[in-house]
C-alpha cells in the first residue's frame, strides 16, 4: 500500500453528508423517526430531498421499521422492507451461507453498490462458488454491520456508476449511522415452533458528545443462533449388501433401498435395521457473531468537521455438509465405521475505518477530503473429515485454505451554488478518486490436497485408488494461491438546476482508469417535473459499468456440488489457470450496463405514491461457465500436462441480458383526534430477466463433440427465474398511546430451478405428476428430458405488537410467518420413480425443499424483545 499522505491527495467522488447536522438525542430521534426518515441523501450531492422530490426512485427505511418482526439478520429485515430487493438462504454452500448474496431489481450482488454514510464499503475476500444463486460473484457482508449502530438506510433504485463508480448497476444501499446521544440497550430471543433455531442478541450503543455539536456513538452487538433442520430420514442401503457369493457389493443409493421399500444391493447387513436414519441437516447454518462499530463527529475551528467511522466483527459459523454414506468409497471404515458428516469450521472478519475533514467554505465551495480502508479475511477448516488416500492415518481436521480482500478509497469533493438571476442556483459538484484494491488466496494444509498411496482396503472396491484429498473436497493445493493488485482512479462532475419552480435536471458524467483492463466513461442524466395538484413525472438515463471483482480472476478451488442428482468435486479454475486456457477461458471484460427509468409521483396530504418502470441492459455479464464433465475433456487436458480434473469450471463473459420491470410504493398516513395513528405502505415489484446472447460451447471443448454450452440451462435459470419475478409487500402500523400493532403480508413470486436432467419418458411420468414442471428437451438426445421445477408463490404474515413501558423501556413481542407457510417441495424420490431407475430431486428424499425459496423454509418463529434507553 502507498502511504497515507498519497491516498490522502489521491482524490475520490463521494457524496458529501450535511455539514453541522443537529445531534439529537436517542429517545427524541425515536419519536421524530416519522419526519426524519423521508429525508435523503443518497443519489445527489446536492443535500437531502424528501423521497417524493428525489429525480430518481429512494426508499428510507428507518431503524425502527428494519427491526420489526423481530429479525436479527439485516440482510432479511431489508429483504423484508424493499420489494425489489431479495436474498437467498443458501445451503451448504460454505461461506455463501452465511455472506446470503443480495439482489436489487433483479441483478446480482456484484450489480449492487454499498455504502456506508456515503463511502464505498468492501466487499467479502470470498468468490460465491456455489452451485446456487449468486454463484460466480462476490457481495458485502451484510453481518458485519450492528442495526443498532444505524440511523436509517437509504436504497437507491437505479443506476449510479456515473455517480458512485463499479458496481452501481442495479442500485445503490447507503447505511447512514447513527450520531444521537444517550445510551440504549437491547435483547431478543427467536425461536421456531418446531423448537430449534434459537437465536440470542445483545446490543447497546451509546452516544458521547464531544463539545457542542460533536458526538462520539460506539455500538456493540453480539448474535448467537443455532441452526434449523428439516431433513428428513436418509432410507438409502447404507452398508455393503451380500452377494450369492457371500462376497460385499457396493450399496444402492435409491431412496428406501436400506429399508426395504426398493430393492438393495444384495442382502441387507444387519445393521440397517439399527442404523439412526436421522443423518442430514437442511436448514439455516449454527453462527455467532461479534460486531463493534463506531461513529464520530468532531468540530474543528473555522467551521471544518472531523469525521470517521468503522468497525469490526468476526463471525463464527459450523456448516455440515452431506452425509458419507459407510459403504462408500469417501468413507474409511476403519475410522467412520457408521459414516459421517463432514463439516466447515468458518470465520469471517471485515475490518474498516475511515477519516475525512469536510467544510462549507474553501474559496466558495464546500468540500470533502476522506480516506476508507477496509479489510475481508476468511478462513475455512474441514472438520470430520478424512483423506481417503492417507487410510486410518488419516487427520478427521484439515485447514482448507483462505482469502483476504484490501480496499483502500480517498476522496476529494467539491460543491459550489451559483447564482443565475433567479431564486434557483446553479448547481456544480467535482472531484476524482484513488482507489487500490488486493486479493490473496492461500493453500490450506497438505494433507488435504495429497495423496497418500493408500488403496481402498476393503469392500468391492479393495484394492483401488481412494478419493484423493479431504471430504467433502480437496483443501486448497500450492497451485491454487493467488496474489492481484490493482489500482484505479477516477475524476466525475455533476450539476443540478430548477427551472420555473418545477423542472428539476440533472447530469453526472464519470471517467475512471483502470490499472488491469483499462478506462471507461460513463453518465446519466435524470429530471422530474413538478405538473398539477401533486403530481410529477421523473425519469434517468445513464450508463454503468462493474469492474471484475479480483476474486474473479483469481479464484482457484475444488467444491463438492450436486449435479444431476449426484455429489461431484468440480473445479472451478481461475481464468489464467492453464486447465481453463485449454479449455478456452479468457481475460474477463467489465461488465457494461445501459439503464433507462420514468415513472410518476403523486403526493396529497398523508397519501404519497410512486410508479417507476425500468429498463437494464447488461453486456458480459460474468458467471461461472457451465460444469465440463466429460472423459474425453479429461483426457485432453492431462494429455497437455493438466491431469486431475474430473469436472471443470471457470469465469466467462457468458451472456448479455435484459431486466425489465416496474415498481409501486404507496404510502399513507393518518393522525387520528385522539392522538392515535395509522401507517400504511403498500410496495410491489415485478422484473423479468431474458438473455440478448448466450455465448456457445467453447472452441477446444466443441473440437473433442462435447456439446454442453459455456452457460447452460442452469446457469441460465439462476439469472432468470431463481429469483421471485414479482413481490407484494403490505404493512400495517397502528399506535396508540403506549401501544403499537404492525402486521407486515409479504406475497413472494414464483421461482423456478433445473431439478433433473436427461431424464427418459418413463422417468418423466414418475417423477413429475402433482409438481409443477417445464419439460426441456435435452441436448444430444431428442427423447429425453430436463425437468425444471417452478415453486409457487407464498404469501407471509408477521405481526409485532410493542408496548412503551416507560419513556425509556420498550417491549415488543410477536411472530414471523404466523401461518406456517412453507415453500413447495422438491420433486420426490419414490418407489415408483426408482423403479424407472430415479430418485427425484430431493437427495433420495431427504432433502425436500429446495435452497432457490425467497424465504427460507423454517416455518413460524416467535420472537420477544426488549430495550431500554437512557
Amino acid at each position: 500500500m502507498r502511504s497515507f499522505a498519497i491516498a490522502l491527495a489521491a482524490t475520490a467522488a463521494m457524496p458529501m453528508p450535511g455539514f453541522a447536522q443537529e445531534v439529537v438525542r436517542e429517545a427524541d430521534a425515536v419519536e421524530d423517526n416519522d419526519e426524519a426518515r423521508e429525508i435523503v441523501v443518497t443519489g445527489s450531492r446536492f443535500g437531502g430531498r424528501t423521497t417524493t422530490q428525489s429525480s430518481t426512485p429512494v426508499d428510507a427505511i428507518s431503524r425502527e421499521a428494519l427491526q420489526q418482526s423481530g429479525r436479527v439478520d439485516l440482510i432479511q429485515m431489508l429483504k423484508v422492507q424493499v420489494p425489489s430487493f431479495s436474498a437467498p438462504r443458501p445451503l451448504a454452500s460454505g461461506v455463501g451461507d452465511f455472506i446470503q448474496p443480495p439482489s436489487l431489481r433483479g441483478l446480482g450482488a456484484g450489480e449492487l453498490l454499498v455504502l456506508i454514510n456515503g463511502k464505498r464499503r468492501h466487499t467479502t475476500a470470498d468468490l460465491n462458488s456455489s452451485n446456487g444463486i449468486g454463484r460466480g460473484d462476490v457481495a458485502v457482508d451484510f453481518n458485519a454491520i450492528p442495526t443498532l449502530a444505524m440511523s436509517r438506510i437509504e436504497v437507491l433504485r437505479d443506476g449510479a456508476a456515473a455517480q458512485y463508480g463499479s458496481d452501481a448497476i442495479s442500485g445503490v444501499i447507503n447505511m447512514i449511522l447513527d450520531r444521537s446521544l444517550g445510551t440504549i440497550a437491547q435483547a431478543g430471543y427467536v425461536q421456531t415452533t418446531k423448537g430449534d433455531g434459537d437465536t440470542y442478541e445483545a446490543s447497546a450503543a451509546t452516544g458521547i458528545p464531544l463539545g457542542a455539536n460533536g458526538v462520539l456513538r460506539l455500538t456493540a452487538a453480539y448474535q448467537d443462533r443455532d441452526g434449523t433442520n428439516r431433513a428428513r430420514a436418509d432410507t438409502r442401503q447404507q452398508y455393503f449388501g451380500t452377494n450369492a457369493a457371500g462376497r460385499p457389493v457396493a450399496p444402492s443409493g435409491n431412496y428406501g433401498s436400506g429399508v426395504g421399500l426398493t430393492p438393495s444391493n444384495g442382502t441387507l447387513d444387519p445393521r440397517e435395521a439399527r442404523f439412526d436414519r436421522n443423518v442430514f441437516q437442511q436448514g439455516d447454518q449454527p453462527n455467532r457473531n461479534y460486531q463493534l462499530f463506531y461513529n464520530l463527529v468532531a468540530p474543528l475551528p473555522g467551521g471544518t468537521e472531523l469525521y470517521s467511522f468503522g468497525g469490526y466483527n468476526r463471525l463464527d459459523g459450523d456448516i455440515q455438509y452431506f452425509f458419507r454414506r459407510p459403504g462408500q468409497d469417501e468413507t474409511v471404515r476403519a475410522l467412520y465405521p457408521d459414516g459421517y458428516s463432514p463439516g466447515l469450521d468458518t470465520r469471517l472478519e471485515n475490518f474498516s475505518t475511515a477519516i475525512g475533514l469536510r467544510g462549507d467554505d474553501l474559496a466558495g465551495f464546500g468540500w470533502d477530503l476522506s480516506t476508507v480502508y477496509g479489510v475481508s479475511t476468511v478462513r475455512t477448516t474441514y472438520v470430520d473429515s478424512v483423506n481417503v488416500s492417507l487410510g486410518a492415518a488419516s487427520p478427521s481436521r484439515f485447514y482448507r485454505g483462505g482469502s483476504d480482500f484490501y480496499q483502500w478509497t480517498s476522496n476529494l469533493d467539491f460543491t459550489r451554488e451559483i447564482p443565475v438571476g433567479d431564486d434557483q442556483p446553479f448547481r456544480l459538484a467535482f472531484g476524482a478518486e484513488y482507489r487500490e484494491e488486493a486479493y490473496r488466496l492461500f493453500s490450506g494444509a497438505p494433507d488435504g490436497y495429497r495423496n497418500g498411496g493408500v488403496l481402498i482396503p476393503d469392500g468391492p472396491n479393495a484394492g483401488r485408488p481412494g478419493p484423493i484429498g479431504s471430504q467433502p473436497g480437496p483443501s486448497n493445493g500450492p497451485d491454487d494461491r493467488a496474489s492481484i493488485t490493482r489500482d484505479s482512479v477516477a475524476m466525475y462532475g455533476e450539476v443540478e438546476k430548477q427551472f420555473f419552480g418545477r423542472l428539476l435536471l440533472s447530469g453526472a458524467a464519470r471517467h475512471e482508469r483502470y490499472s488491469d483492463f483499462g478506462s471507461t466513461t460513463n453518465f446519466k442524466a435524470a429530471g422530474r417535473l413538478g405538473l398539477f395538484g401533486g403530481l410529477a413525472l421523473r425519469g434517468s438515463y445513464n450508463t454503468g459499468f462493474r469492474a471484475p471483482a479480483l476474486a474473479q480472476s483469481g479464484y482457484n478451488a475444488s467444491n463438492t456440488l450436486i449435479l444431476n442428482g449426484a455429489q461431484a468435486i468440480v473445479r472451478v479454475a481461475a481464468v489464467d489457470n492453464p486447465a481453463a486456457r485449454l479449455a478456452g477461458a479468457t481475460d474477463l471484460k467489465p461488465e457494461q450496463s445501459r439503464n433507462v427509468s420514468i415513472g410518476t409521483v403523486f403526493e396529497a396530504g398523508g397519501f404519497t405514491a410512486t410508479l417507476d418502470a425500468y429498463r437494464i441492459k447488461v453486456r458480459d455479464r460474468i458467471a461461472i461457465s457451465s460444469t465440463f464433465q466429460d472423459a474425453r475433456l479429461t483426457s485432453y487436458l492431462a494429455a497437455n500436462g493438466q491431469s486431475g480434473f474430473a469436472a471443470l469450471s471457470f469465469l466467462t463473459n457468458a451472456v448479455d441480458t435484459e431486466t425489465k420491470g416496474i415498481d409501486l410504493v404507496m404510502n399513507y398516513r393518518h393522525r387520528f383526534g385522539g392522538g392515535s395513528r395509522i401507517t400504511a405502505t403498500l410496495a410491489g415489484n415485478y422484473n423479468k430477466t431474458t438473455f440478448d446472447r448466450i455465448a456457445g460451447t467453447p472452441a477446444p471443448i466443441a473440437a473433442l463433440g462435447i456439446t454442453t454450452p459455456l452457460f447452460d440451462l442452469t446457469q441460465q435459470l439462476r439469472f432468470s427465474d431463481s429469483l421471485p419475478r414479482d413481490k407484494i409487500t403490505l404493512d400495517l402500523n397502528y399506535a396508540r398511546g403506549p401501544f403499537t400493532f404492525s402486521v407486515t403480508n409479504t406475497r413472494y413470486g414464483r421461482v423456478a430451478t433445473v431439478a433433473l436432467l436427461n431424464r427418459t419418458p418413463a422417468q418423466v411420468a414418475a417423477l413429475v405428476q402433482g409438481y409443477d414442471v417445464r419439460l426441456v428437451p435435452s441436448v444430444g438426445s431428442a427423447a429425453n428430458s430436463d425437468i425444471i421445477q417452478r415453486f409457487g408463490a407464498k404469501i407471509l404474515t408477521d405481526i409485532d405488537v410493542g408496548w412503551q413501558a416507560t419513556r425509556a423501556l420498550r417491549l415488543s413481542v410477536g411472530a414471523q410467518n404466523v401461518f406456517n407457510i412453507y415453500p413447495d417441495e422438491n420433486i420426490a424420490s419414490t418407489v415408483s420413480s426408482v423403479a424407472v431407475g430415479s430418485n427425484g430431486a430431493d437427495n433420495a428424499g431427504t432433502q425436500p425443499y429446495n435452497a432457490v425459496s425467497p424465504f427460507g423454509f423454517n416455518g413460524r418463529s416467535v420472537f420477544m424483545r426488549g430495550s431500554y434507553s437512557f
